[in-house]
């Protein structure tokens, strides 16, 4: 049997060939690798480089910012050398869907979707800053340099995808939803956004089809290299190089003992990632327990304390860009993304300790996330540290291969962490079961003991809720991203669905047995807090001067997002802005 590797998201396959389909991502069975190959080149790494060079610009990182970065620097005339601390190059961004948000693109003129531009702000400014917000103040409640970044975002953004697309490094589309639609955004119900559709593009493949983050990669990472751009893959940025002015003229950069100096003639653009995959980090920052991630495992924060050193101001520490996760996988594997970002199927609930809905479950992965970081003030402990997402057969059979729904068969087995009992009465002592094996994991964190009788009301309640087609305590479908994005057709194409009669689609009543468990728990995309920039990628220092030389753009910077997630691509579409922006900047003397 021979191990293969997605080499998006890193699920591990084990078989004659790789599967059709990765389970984890949806990828197809092109993007798997052995194992063994990926295991050889990443104790070859890169050629020795010499031990001082120098470009033009020196990037660090090379996910979608750096790439953006290096795009835009080679197109103005200027060299580039990138530092890639992974093995592989692509970063987080490798591993995602590869979607960008990108308000007032021209696919949407082309469909007939005005976008416009004050909405749009308004939008912005009140999902990333809602305790601020005044639609009456002339920057919405935010400081000058919040209100900045999002009118700058706004203006650039789809400028840079249209100038991509006339060099041709980076072809875009936009995704036409099961629905026939493009997609509307994540909080589309909201009176500033109106359900806008089209804001959300894919990298276009080489055969027009719809791409994912592996293959914008590819397709950037050809372009800059058969422009000149030197990669330097296995290095970690360990320092800067700075002049007495306080210029920032370059990296220091090791491979194991060996260190190379690379100085930039023009800058250094930094967009090497959050600090997902630091445990300091994420108990000293985050506002509460963080429990994986599907960041890239080479994640670290290392922008942090490089930039600290020249004096960068910080900001937005405790954010990220987040996801609820496989509790149990995430402790088995914790470099392999378990995400959840969305809870398939209609007979499914999601439940915390006491047995009870806590959320309209259709909602978006990074404000479900959230709800773990709720304090129970008369016990001590966080309330929501890990909630239970259950469902029955009849939903496991229809969106089976639909992550976390394993395939069914026969003879196929079910992953350690999915919990199954013919009855609920049995599913309730499963889970507690198991919480007591995980103890150690969790701080000794448990059901509460009126949780069965608790979760048969629930139970009850949601059926009369799917029944009547209407969720009167969280109003699960009734929006357009509940029942457009986190609600699908089953995989199977022989299905019936919605059933007839159906009154809400995104509800259907819980049913026959088995019934299942998956323990969630907080985890990230990324975090996106870090040294705090100008509309221009420059890094500001504590008195908001810019540290001249030092850029950053992507999950390593304190985001113009804050702690929203306006809608889908709202983590790579500001990379490849803000990326190309510094480089702007950075070259502007050519």
């Amino acid at each position: 049997m021979t191990k293969w590797i997605c080499t998006v998201c890193g699920h591990i396959h084990e078989g004659d060939g790789p599967p059709d389909t990765c389970p984890v991502c949806g990828n197809p069975s092109e993007v798997f690798v052995p194992l063994e190959k990926v295991s050889e080149s990443r104790k070859s790494g890169t050629p020795y480089p010499e031990m001082e060079s120098s470009a033009d610009l020196v990037v660090v990182g090379s996910g979608a910012a750096g790439l953006s970065a290096a795009v835009t620097a080679i197109d103005r005339g200027a060299s580039v050398m990138i530092v890639e601390k992974a093995a592989r190059t692509g970063g987080t961004t490798a591993r995602s869907g590869g979607g960008y948000w990108i308000p007032g693109n021209p696919y949407q003129r082309e469909m007939g979707y005005a976008d416009d531009r004050g909405d749009c702000i308004r939008y912005m400014a009140r999902c990333s800053y809602p305790e601020r917000y005044d639609p009456e103040d002339p920057n919405l409640g935010l400081s000058d340099r919040e209100y900045s970044l999002i009118t700058v975002y706004f203006d650039s953004a789809s400028e840079t995808i249209e100038h991509y697309d006339r060099i041709g490094a980076l072809h875009s589309t936009v995704r036409i939803n099961w629905t026939g639609k493009p997609d509307v955004d994540y909080m589309d119900h909201l009176p500033e956004n109106g359900g806008v559709r089209g804001r959300t593009l894919f990298p276009k493949k080489d055969d027009g089809k719809q791409g994912w983050g592996v293959d914008m990669i590819a397709h950037m990472e050809r372009w800059v290299r058969s422009r000149g751009a030197k990669i330097f893959t296995g290095y970690r940025a360990s320092s800067l190089i700075m002049e007495d002015s306080g210029r920032v003229a370059g990296v220091t950069a090791r491979s194991g003992d060996y260190e190379m100096r690379l100085r930039a003639r023009m800058g250094v653009v930094f967009c090497s990632g959050g600090y997902t995959h630091n445990p300091e980090f994420l108990r000293n920052f985050q506002p509460g327990p963080v429990l994986g991630g599907c960041a890239t495992p080479t994640n670290t924060g290392d922008f942090i304390p490089l930039a600290c050193s020249a004096g960068a101001k910080l900001g937005n520490m405790n954010g990220a860009f987040r996801s609820q996760i496989i509790f149990e996988k995430a402790l088995a594997e914790p470099e392999v993304p378990a995400n959840i970002f969305y809870i398939p199927g209609d007979s499914a609930i999601l439940v915390d300790r006491h047995g009870q809905r806590i959320m309209d479950e259709k909602r978006n992965y990074n404000d479900r996330a959230r709800m773990h970081f709720e304090w129970d003030a008369q016990n001590a402990e966080w309330r929501n540290l890990l909630t239970f997402m259950l469902f029955d057969q009849r939903c496991a059979d229809l969106w089976q291969g639909s992550p976390p729904f394993p395939k069914q068969g026969k003879d196929a087995p079910l992953p350690g962490y999915l919990m199954k009992a013919d009855t609920w009465e049995g599913l309730c002592s499963e889970i507690s079961g198991r919480l007591g094996m995980l103890s150690r994991n969790t701080g000794g964190f448990s059901l509460d003991r009126d949780f069965p009788d608790n979760l048969k009301r629930t139970v009850d309640e949601f059926n009369a809720y799917a029944g009547a087609g209407k969720d009167s305590m969280f109003h699960r479908g009734d929006y357009t991203y509940d029942r457009e994005w986190t609600t699908f057709p089953p995989r199977n194409p022989d299905a019936v669905w919605p059933p007839e009669g159906s009154k809400n689609p995104t509800m259907h009543p819980l049913g026959e047995g088995p019934f299942y468990a998956i323990i969630l728990a907080s985890g990230t995309l990324d975090t996106n807090g870090g040294p705090v920039i100008d509309g221009n990628g420059r890094v500001l220092g504590w008195d908001d001067i810019p540290i001249e030389g030092l850029y950053g753009a992507g999950n390593c910077i304190a985001s113009p997002t804050a702690g929203a997630y306006w809608g889908g691509g709202s983590t790579i579409g500001p990379a490849l802005t803000f990326g190309r922006l510094a480089a702007l900047h950075a070259t502007r003397g050519m």
